[in-house]
């Protein structure tokens, strides 16, 4: 949804990061709306335009398997893009009825509870 994060991450130097993009050509996480262009766009090649590195593009779950190993070795930062087919689900809600935990718990309240996690582990 944010290209220039593509950008922004090898910017910052990180050499230990994989991006896994899951290209099922819909928004899924907000009721499957169709992303503007799917099956047109070039997730890998706005990697290497990027300036990623290793950039990785999978259409069969075969091919995926055996470059898995490789993918996880290695300095990064890494792209890899896999296609798959969307889902059916509607959007996740922030309701008491959601199942999703992270969704009902504000930013502020996760930094909170990292910081404790971090500061004072086994708490």
């Amino acid at each position: 949804m944010t290209l220039g994060t593509l950008v922004t991450v090898v910017g910052s130097g990180a050499t230990n990061l994989i991006l896994f993009v899951l290209e099922n050509g819909t928004y899924e996480i907000t009721g499957n709306q169709a992303i503007p262009g799917a099956g047109l766009v070039d997730f890998a090649g706005f990697a290497r335009a990027a300036g990623f590195p290793r950039v990785y593009s999978f259409r069969r779950t075969e091919d995926y398997e055996a470059a898995l190993p490789g993918i996880l070795t290695g300095e990064g930062p890494v792209f890899v893009g896999v296609e798959m087919e969307a889902g059916g689900e509607g959007p996740i809600s922030r309701s008491d009825r959601e199942e999703a935990r992270y969704l009902k718990t504000s930013l502020a309240e996760w930094s909170r509870e990292f910081r404790r996690a971090v500061t004072h582990p086994g708490e």
